[in-house]
């Protein structure tokens, strides 16, 4: 007997194609990879998560518990912590 495939759903559809959807999980991802107490500066970061700077940049703002901007607002860089917590800690040195 063949082997008859389900067909795809809308939510397969979604989970391969719709970013709003997708980024946000490989940043979840990448942030599981760090650990609770890893931390990695943003470059690295999003090379880590597998996405292009222009998505990571659109859904970042999702994720601002989890880093910290080292150096000031407008010069600053990001540095990416693997928890809140760790993130907490990291703005109370700076």
């Amino acid at each position: 007997m063949a082997d008859v495939k389900k067909p795809k759903t809308l939510q397969d559809f979604r989970a391969v194609h719709d970013k709003s959807f997708v980024i946000p999980n490989k940043i979840k991802e990448g942030l599981a990879k760090l650990g609770n107490d890893g931390w990695e500066e943003e470059p690295n970061f999003v090379k880590l998560c597998g996405v292009s700077v222009a998505d990571f940049s659109r859904f970042r703002e999702q994720f601002a518990d989890f880093y910290v901007v080292v150096g000031g607002l407008r010069s600053g860089k990001r540095v990416w912590a693997g928890s809140k917590q760790l993130a907490a800690k990291m703005r109370e040195m700076v």
